[in-house]
């Protein structure tokens, strides 16, 4: 089986030159970590609060398991091997895990293309969603292979991971309605301390400690701030632009002032989890940009 994945990848990464290399790195970007610091808060501060919560809490549990996989799998990346006559490109995408280059299966980028734009053209529901997903999913996949940092398996896996978390996802939206906030507010709180006695390497700490700032920003922000999303676009791009600043400028300023120990990587991204879905929320109503929702 690995001697045909080996033949794969030599076929795809044969293929280099430097236009293919460029579309590749823009699609590598589609799947790192900034981009989805992008697109994420996008979303919930300029689109709609309640898809922006459920798109984030679908995909960071989609990298949390994503990471564990990893770990539990420890399948050493063609970038592990020397001589199979392989090229690999823009390795540093890959190195951004603590067990690399032993985290080859499944796929993060394949898994948290998926679940991003599956999970958005899931609810969306709509024939060019559908259409834009999966080009995209296909692309940022194949750019995975093209580059030499993951096995055709590790793309199948994370592909069908994510597809499984969505599934699992539309299930738990259900019976998330018919509890109460009191209800949701516990498991926000609980659900991020489980994780990460699950899972203990640095990976565990970060999307645990998100999900924990992000969780308890959200009700606090739905109960206290109630930051309302204007009509006007020149209002929504302002803000969001203001909100993205000072989201990097943490998540950089921290880096450098905090310890590197994995505690202080979950308290930095519960940090910015808060910053997201709580103080940004409301910065955007105290500088006039937002109003408050008065009908809550």
């Amino acid at each position: 089986m690995r001697e045909i994945e080996i033949e794969i990848l030599r076929f795809f990464t044969n293929l280099q030159q430097p236009v293919l290399d460029q579309i590749a790195w823009v699609l590598t970007f589609l799947g790192d970590e900034t981009f989805y610091f992008i697109i994420l808060p996008f979303v919930f501060w300029c689109v709609s609060k309640g898809f922006g919560i459920r798109l984030l809490y679908v995909f960071v549990v989609s990298v949390y398991v994503n990471a564990w996989l990893k770990t539990l799998f420890a399948v050493t990346r063609p970038v592990g091997y020397e001589g199979l006559g392989i090229n690999s490109l823009y390795v540093e995408s890959a190195e951004v895990g603590s067990r690399f280059p032993h985290d080859s299966f499944p796929s993060g980028h394949a898994q948290g293309s998926t679940t991003l734009w599956g999970y958005i053209a899931y609810r969306v529901n709509q024939p060019i969603t559908w259409i834009i997903a999966l080009v995209l999913i296909l692309l940022i996949s194949i750019a995975r292979v093209y580059t030499g940092v993951h096995w055709p398996s590790d793309i199948i896996g994370g592909i069908a991971i994510a597809i499984i978390i969505i599934t699992v996802c539309h299930f738990v939206e259900k019976f998330l309605q018919s509890i109460t906030d009191g209800g949701k507010i516990v498991l926000a709180v609980v659900l991020p301390i489980v994780m990460v006695f699950l899972f203990t390497d640095p990976e565990g700490f970060s999307y645990s400690g998100f999900l924990l700032g992000a969780g308890i920003g959200y009700f606090v922000e739905k109960h206290y701030v109630r930051m309302a999303i204007p009509v006007s676009w020149f209002k929504r791009i302002i803000a969001y632009i203001i909100g993205i600043l000072v989201l990097f400028g943490l998540q950089t300023g921290l880096k450098e002032i905090l310890p590197d120990l994995a505690i202080y990587d979950g308290l930095r991204y519960m940090i910015l989890g808060l910053w997201g879905l709580w103080f940004a929320p409301w910065v955007f109503v105290k500088i006039g940009l937002y109003e408050r929702d008065r009908g809550y």
